[in-house]
């Protein structure tokens, strides 16, 4: 193809120039560059800090409380974080409800001093929302974007500076996003001999320009329901960097002797018929109910719940929850409609 002609090319770039500014877009693309120039200029450098390895190591610094549905995983993460805060064991012995009182408003007082935060994974949770990504500015013209630091970066960046305390983050539900993609450079920089302070310390530079670091004061404390994905299934690298503190079934908390037996009996049979633990039911569907609540807890938690587990499968709910009541007053109800139920005798 021949070149374009001078008067062609003229008039080729005169009409561009029309259209550009007919729709605005000499000043889009000016604030874009202006803000892609301004985030270059701020970048944030932990290369300068200088902090101490911990000399307090009662705690991890990264681990998952993982359990069947209703254990209290994420009940117990308040005095997990209050026992990283004040450098102590857990105490997670049942509590009275003045207890719980006390321990949450000393949990409350932590998160708005900015020591403690508390966020959930979810299939759409990204790298952006954790890390840092760009978003929308809504205080300049036209098409513009700044970078938004993460909710963990925040925190990260508020725990270097700070030698005197220690910091928690709380993620619920670890196991519901993609947890690879989501943590990013992390994989790395959370390990506990690459922490900013410690031995092997380890620092990466992120999209932004920024320099970033994890410290050893900062704690990152996870949830997961094993009915949901076994630990094993979880990516082997990430794994590898947790600890992981098995939550349990716990028949003590259960105060009435018919909801404790029925709770017994239904766990017994689960991991006999599944031959896995991942899959039984919590105490906290039982704690704080009596034997008049038991047809109540079963066709609204527990039978909904045993249907999930045997993918359906009518028989095996059948004998199941048949030899769960079996010494209770509560019989099983077959419409041959619907999902099975219970009811009362008589």
């Amino acid at each position: 193809m021949s070149e374009f002609s001078e008067v062609a090319k003229n008039s080729i770039v005169s009409n561009i120039e029309d259209i550009k500014q007919r729709l605005g877009l000499e000043d889009q693309v000016a604030n874009v560059m202006q803000s892609n120039n301004d985030a270059q200029i701020k970048h944030k450098n932990c290369m300068e800090i200088q902090r101490i390895p911990r000399s307090c190591c009662i705690h991890p610094l990264n681990f998952i409380i993982y359990g069947a549905p209703g254990t209290g995983k994420t009940y117990n993460t308040a005095e997990y974080a209050l026992a990283i805060i004040n450098n102590r064991e857990p105490d997670l012995l049942k509590k009275t409800d003045t207890e719980r009182r006390k321990i949450l408003s000393e949990y409350k007082k932590y998160i708005q001093k900015g020591q403690i935060v508390f966020t959930t994974f979810h299939q759409n949770y990204g790298y952006e929302e954790f890390i840092q990504g760009l978003r929308p500015d809504p205080d300049k013209d036209g098409i513009s974007f700044k970078t938004v630091d993460g909710v963990f970066k925040k925190l990260a960046d508020k725990a270097i500076l700070d030698n005197d305390n220690n910091y928690v983050i709380i993620i619920d539900e670890i196991n519901r996003a993609n947890i690879s993609k989501v943590f990013g450079e992390l994989i790395t920089l959370i390990e506990e001999d690459k922490r900013w302070g410690e031995l092997n310390e380890s620092c990466a530079t992120l999209q932004s320009g920024d320099v970033f670091a994890v410290p050893n004061n900062l704690y990152i404390v996870g949830t997961m329901n094993s009915a949901d994905k076994s630990i094993s299934l979880i990516d082997a690298a990430l794994r590898r960097r947790f600890s992981f503190i098995e939550q349990k079934p716990d028949e003590s908390l259960i105060e009435d002797d018919v909801l404790k037996n029925v709770f017994c009996e239904l766990n017994t049979r689960l991991v006999s018929e599944l031959d896995s633990t991942d899959l039984l039911i919590g105490h906290s569907y039982f704690m704080n109910r009596k034997k008049e609540d038991l047809c109540k807890i079963l066709n609204t938690s527990i039978i909904p719940l045993l249907y999930e587990y045997f993918y359906d499968n009518r028989k095996k709910v059948s004998n199941i929850l048949a030899e769960a009541i079996k010494n209770t007053d509560v019989e099983i109800v077959d419409d041959k409609i619907g999902r099975l139920n219970v009811r009362n005798k008589g």
